[in-house]
């Protein structure tokens, strides 16, 4: 089953993808968005209520000294 939601809904939900433009700040500057790694349906969404759980996409039981500190998702460089 395919799902197909309007190109705003997404970005809404996930963020800009490949193609979109967006205003950096408070600036005159616009950049555009030439490439994105995420395969389309593999969205990961956190926070409460939203489509990650514990143990999805992450592994529970680890060691600190063996885990992240720290994950920034969804970035723009």
């Amino acid at each position: 089953m395919v799902l197909k939601i309007p190109r705003k809904q997404y970005v809404e939900l996930y963020g800009p993808t490949k193609g979109d433009r967006i205003r950096l700040g408070d600036t005159d500057l616009i950049i555009e968005i030439e490439k994105d790694l995420i395969t389309y349906g593999d969205e990961l969404v956190f926070g409460g209520g939203k489509s990650i759980r514990d143990g999805m996409g992450q592994t529970s039981g680890i060691e600190s000294k063996y885990s992240l500190d720290l994950v920034i998702t969804n970035t723009i460089l």
